[in-house]
């Protein structure tokens, strides 16, 4: 494969066919077995789970959300709940579960604290205003604490997340302007060449995930600058006395960077700025230093969890399973939740009785 002297490959020698396999694979996930979704609805109503052990000690299990609205799921197939489906959610797991604190949680897994048997914290990452405006009011009525992941370079700003607004550009524009507006050889072919603007909008995510942050941001504002969408409700973020408001509901918070790049993709010392920066922000505003990090797209690597270690206590992951002792502290699993309430249930007990890993959902 050539590369452009700096050890990067050239984007002309990129294939494509990974990345539009994966969106495929992304894209038929609803649709796949009709059997599976009838297992998973027939365990959640009658509670039972085939073939499965009780398990032998606590296995605390933290979930991940990003957003709470009133349309339905994005095209990609991240799990963005409305409101019922919200509702549910919180209603089962305060019914067969211990919502506790990821920060308990956390002090728990440290032997600071007894572990409930079937602990389960709940996470939302970025910093959404549907957080305070739609999911705090039914965590307040469940009693369901939870913690905000805090990405402080966009509260306060009308500005978008970036795979957010590539979504409604995909939506709204054909992918013979997307191409064109990009000028980037492998986002042609990969528009070329997908069945769909959907499998072409989840394909060039995942490729633009894939490389340096600034080249992602020169992409995605070439893009923007030819194809603007206007910032509509369910993408706002929230201003500082919101993110406040947010106490009175349970709420604690942690970093999530300033910008919200995938930090392996970055420098190391750029990664630390964006630690330092969050960190600094959060403090001057709320008036602690957060001890909790969640790793944006939940990607970390040894380099960069052993700097995250010098800034905090503990972070979280995108990588799915049950938390244990024996765990590194620092690379915590989350279950990225999923959109109906029985899926959540089945895979729920299926790592907690099995240990089992589910499919890994996206993360942004």
């Amino acid at each position: 494969m050539k590369t452009d002297g700096q050890g990067a490959p050239e984007e002309n020698s990129i294939d494509p066919d990974p990345y539009l396999s994966r969106a495929r694979n992304v894209m038929r996930r609803p649709f796949t077995s009709l059997l599976a979704q009838g297992v998973k609805a027939f365990s959640y109503y009658t509670g039972w789970y085939p073939l499965w052990q009780q398990p032998d000690g606590p296995r605390p299990i933290i979930l991940f959300y990003h957003k709470v609205q009133r349309r339905p799921v994005g095209t990609w197939g991240e799990e963005v709940l409305d409101l019922e489906a919200f509702k549910q959610h919180m209603a089962f797991l305060s019914r067969e579960y211990e919502p506790i604190p990821l920060s308990e949680l956390v002090a728990a897994l440290q032997g600071k604290i007894p572990m409930p048997d079937r602990a389960v914290a709940i996470t939302f990452d970025d910093g959404y205003r549907n957080n305070l405006r739609l999911a705090a009011p039914i965590l307040r009525h469940y009693r369901v604490p939870a913690t905000l992941f805090i990405s402080t370079g966009l509260i306060g700003t009308n500005q978008w997340m970036w795979a957010y607004e590539l979504e409604e550009i995909f939506h709204r524009y054909p992918l013979e302007a997307i191409s064109a507006s990009a000028r980037h050889p492998l986002i042609t072919r990969l528009c070329a060449q997908a069945m769909n603007s959907q499998v072409a909008l989840v394909a060039c995510v995942e490729y633009l995930k894939s490389v340096p942050h600034p080249k992602m941001l020169e992409v995605v504002c070439r893009i923007r600058e030819q194809l603007p969408v206007e910032l509509d409700e369910e993408n706002q973020f929230l201003s500082w006395d919101e993110v406040r408001q947010l106490r009175s509901y349970g709420f604690e918070f942690g970093a999530h960077t300033e910008s919200h790049p995938i930090l392996i993709r970055q420098r190391l010392e750029d990664a630390e700025r964006e630690l330092v920066a969050c960190c600094d922000t959060l403090e001057r505003e709320l008036g602690t230093r957060p001890k909790l990090f969640a790793y944006p797209n939940g990607d970390t690597s040894p380099a960069v969890t052993a700097l995250v270690g010098r800034y905090f206590e503990a972070a979280v992951t995108t990588h799915p399973g049950v938390c244990s002792p024996s765990g590194n502290l620092l690379e915590l699993p989350r279950v990225g939740a999923p959109r109906v309430v029985s899926d959540l249930a089945f895979q729920m007990e299926r790592h907690l009785r099995q240990g089992g890993h589910a499919l890994q959902a996206q993360a942004y």
